[in-house]
């Protein structure tokens, strides 16, 4: 099974990812992906754990505005 971090972003806009969570996931893992969700707690967050983790993944998604473009 492939490997995929999804990287969310809770307090950003009408944190319609937030609600959708459960359905995001399942979407991935009925594509054959094994999902591990990050939920970001401050500025930055989102690049260090793409700069620290990325390499153990096959795919990073993330969900959120500013601050989760790596």
């Amino acid at each position: 099974m492939k490997r995929l971090l999804l990287i969310l972003n809770p307090c950003s806009g009408k944190k319609r990812a937030n609600r959708a969570l459960a359905e995001i996931v399942s979407i991935f893992n009925r594509g054959g992906y094994d999902v591990t969700v990050y939920i970001t707690a401050a500025r930055g967050d989102a690049t260090n754990v793409v700069a620290q983790r990325a390499p153990e993944f096959d795919l990073v998604v993330c969900a959120g505005g500013d601050g989760t473009d790596y």
